[in-house]
């Protein structure tokens, strides 16, 4: 290792769920290595581990065609981001997925003769097999966080280690199925005490989107079960502001909105209607049946749908770890609401269905959760520092 300097690693995360895994992921370093300086692109999360943010993206961040709406920025903001690291020649690069954005700095990483880490890897096995050649030659190890991802990309010459899922790493052991951990559907479905959760995104657009399919569906469900309680869940105070915002300040007063509780609710939960993303993981640990769904401009996605040449049946995560649709999916949606609605009600009424949702989704989750006593982080941790050994 370099002992002119502290030793240097530069991370880049744009998505809010990236911050929070990266920010682990420097806490896990830095029990090794005390003095590393760690600068780069992330959020809050990474800025209170003790990075040294250069861009904050995590409030930017969309799906399926969103940053084509600010190129100029992303370009500005590339070209200062790829400065910084010829400049800089950190000592390691850990891009954390977001591949819009860390294929090109990985690739400014490795023209300055930087090791390259990708951790979270891009998902290119579902829209873009053939790039996988391409994450071969930007890094020289990949931390993978699905079972089935270090085959595929060992068998396609990628350095590739499963490492586990963080998410579970801040989780603790699941409930026994059909323990007290697990809401009582049979008891909802007679009496109509249900507990639904409504997960709108962590995006101010994310929120924007899905709202008004959600207020309908907490009404579609008061108007069949009027003892029905329904949650709407925030990030944070600022995503609050959104939904009130979003709603117009009409609020209906059967919806309470909870702030930075989500994994507390969806314990009691008995039925969930998501936007896509990593809480339909948290989902799925709580045994919780849900409808995914994720609005997208229909113009954005004739644009950018073509060339993402997906891969899978599913794009919902839980599905495509299944193998096949154990919950719904209306994946892209272009913001008919009546279809997310007439989703959640045929489900909740058919209890059958419930149950074999709920059994399917915790065998998935099952093999993500890294093996005791470590963690994700601590797995991906020991890849970097075999990087850092070489150096």
């Amino acid at each position: 290792m370099k002992i002119d300097r502290p030793l240097t690693i530069f991370m880049s995360a744009a998505e809010a769920s990236g911050d929070e895994h990266a920010a682990n992921l420097i806490g896990a370093i830095r029990r090794r290595l005390p003095q590393a300086r760690f600068i780069g692109v992330g959020g809050a999360h990474m800025s209170a581990a003790g990075c040294e943010i250069l861009a904050d993206l995590t409030q930017k961040a969309a799906m399926l065609g969103g940053p084509m709406l600010r190129l100029g920025y992303y370009l500005r903001l590339l070209h200062r981001l790829k400065r910084t690291i010829r400049q800089m020649r950190p000592d390691l690069h850990i891009p954390v997925d977001s591949p819009a954005l860390n294929w090109h700095l990985a690739a400014a990483a490795k023209r300055a003769g930087t090791p390259v880490m990708y951790y979270i890897a891009p998902q290119v096995w579902a829209w873009a097999p053939w790039r996988v050649r391409k994450l071969a030659r930007l890094t020289d190890r990949v931390a993978c966080i699905l079972p089935f991802e270090q085959p595929f990309f060992r068998h396609r010459g990628v350095n590739a280690t499963y490492v586990g899922h963080p998410l579970f790493d801040t989780l603790g052991r699941p409930e026994p199925r059909g323990g007290p951990g697990h809401a009582d559907f049979a008891q909802a479905w007679a009496d109509g005490n249900w507990n639904v959760v409504l997960l709108p995104g962590s995006r101010t657009g994310e929120i924007r989107g899905h709202i008004p399919a959600l207020i309908d569906v907490s009404r579609a469900v008061r108007r069949r079960w009027p003892s029905a309680i329904c949650t709407l869940t925030a990030h944070n105070d600022r995503g609050a502001e959104t939904i009130r915002k979003a709603c117009k300040g009409r609020l209906p007063g059967h919806v309470e909105v909870v702030v930075g509780k989500t994994r507390q609710v969806l314990r009691h939960a008995h039925f969930a209607v998501a936007a896509s993303g990593s809480v339909t993981l948290e989902d799925a640990y709580f045994g919780v049946p849900t409808v995914i769904f994720y609005r997208v401009s229909l113009l954005g996605y004739k644009l950018v749908g073509p060339f993402l040449g997906l891969h899978t049946p599913h794009l919902a995560l839980v599905n495509i770890l299944a193998g096949r649709r154990i919950v719904p999916e209306l994946m892209p949606w272009y913001g008919r609401i009546g279809l997310v609605r007439e989703m959640a009600i045929d489900l909740m009424g058919d209890i059958g269905a419930l149950y074999e949702a709920r059994d399917a989704l915790l065998d998935v989750v099952k093999p993500l959760r890294a093996s005791p006593p470590a963690t994700a982080s601590d797995n991906a941790a020991e890849l970097a520092m075999h990087l850092l050994n070489g150096r």
